[in-house]
């Protein structure tokens, strides 16, 4: 009976390990508040659509650059899906997988297409 015990609570421990490993590796959200252009910070904004597989890709090397970056930097995600988007999406012409880079005065300084990768990023913000 001891050693059934002592199973279960190893299968405890490693179901447990194994979830907590799966939430470090999973992509971490990116911010939606398009508000925090020209805030006094270099900003980034990717157009994310969820259906195109380039848009997962960006995001991931977004979070590695957010990573190495730290707060210095406003990445953002203005989701082509969200209605609250669409000002913005039309006054800058942004379109799917679009990458729009703003000074910390809130003026669009470059515009790119995905895939960036992530030591780009730091390259194309450190000269802001």
């Amino acid at each position: 009976m001891k050693i059934l015990k002592n199973k279960y609570l190893l299968s405890l421990f490693s179901i447990i390990a194994l979830i907590i490993i799966f939430l470090n590796l999973m992509p971490k959200a990116i911010d939606m508040d398009l508000g925090k252009i020209g805030d006094g910070q270099v900003s980034v904004v990717f157009v994310y659509d969820s259906n195109l597989a380039v848009s997962n890709k960006q995001a991931v090397e977004i979070n590695k650059a957010q990573e190495i970056i730290g707060d210095k930097v406003n990445f953002l995600v203005a989701n082509i899906g969200d209605p609250k988007t669409e000002d913005f999406r039309v006054r800058y012409q942004a379109r799917t997988t679009d990458i729009l880079i703003f000074n910390s005065k809130g003026e669009l300084i470059d515009r790119k297409m995905a895939l960036v990768l992530a030591e780009d990023f730091i390259e194309i913000t450190s000269g802001i």
